[in-house]
């Protein structure tokens, strides 16, 4: 794998894969889903071996998504679900070629969907943990829906369903699809990535402890200046009164200059 810009690029190991990351790419060429990582070009290396480009989309893992969202609601859950567990039932029935990838290959854009960055089957650069395509969206799916609040009423069901599409049939996913789709109308996803607080574990100054002419100034500011017998005359009218003295003092200056 190599990054190219804002592409990555795959390589086929060797002629034989090259045959199946070609029919990957066919597939991929031709889908039209807003939920998989789109090709963007195929060709041949100076030294003969198959490549493929794919857009490398901008996004926020799945799981830290869902840090930043906290608990997402039954709508939001098969808003991020249902695309996942479609791409699962076309997996599984064989209309559709996906690849491998791990948890962190499924990515939230910035206009909250769901999208797969799988890594092409015929390639160098799989890892130990990845899944293949299916069984990691349907994990995918649990993950969210472990998120939402256990008391909905929706979660046994769904939570079994998705239970038993994890390692099942075509048909399985379709009725943990047929599930979700059930739970909720869809709703936006609506998140921000999160702030970074460069203060982190810096514990806060104290505040600052009025003292002496400090404490003064502020007692006269908030209270009023005293004006005898416990009275107070507020600090605004006081203010007023030293500018308009200042101001005659001045102008009787100037005239006996």
């Amino acid at each position: 794998m190599q990054m190219v810009t804002d592409h990555v690029r795959w390589v086929a190991s060797d002629v034989a894969d090259a045959r199946v990351l070609l029919a990957w790419a066919a597939d991929r060429a031709s889908a039209d889903c807003r939920h998989l990582a789109p090709l963007v070009a195929i060709g041949r290396l100076p030294d003969a071996r198959l490549a493929v480009d794919v857009l490398h989309p901008v996004g926020t893992p799945l799981t830290t998504a869902l840090d930043t969202l906290g608990t997402p609601t039954t709508g939001v859950a098969v808003t991020l679900s249902r695309p996942l567990l479609e791409l699962a039932v076309a997996e599984r029935s064989g209309a559709l070629s996906l690849g491998t990838g791990g948890l962190d290959d499924v990515l939230v854009d910035d206009a909250g969907a769901v999208v797969l960055c799988d890594r092409p089957p015929g390639t160098d650069g799989a890892r130990g943990t990845d899944q293949d395509g299916a069984r990691l969206l349907v994990l995918a799916a649990r993950v969210v829906w472990e998120r939402t609040d256990p008391g909905d009423p929706t979660r046994p069901l769904v939570d079994g369903a998705i239970a038993a599409a994890l390692d099942g049939d075509a048909e399985t996913v379709r009725v943990a699809l047929a599930h979700v789709r059930a739970a909720a109308a869809p709703r936006p996803v609506r998140w921000e990535p999160p702030a970074h607080d460069l203060l982190v574990g810096v514990p806060a100054e104290p505040a600052a402890v009025d003292t002496g002419i400090l404490a003064t100034a502020r007692g006269v500011v908030v209270q009023g200046v005293p004006w005898g017998g416990g009275r107070r005359l507020p600090f605004r009218s006081a203010l007023v009164g030293v500018v308009v003295a200042v101001g005659v003092t001045a102008a009787a200056v100037f005239a006996l200059g």
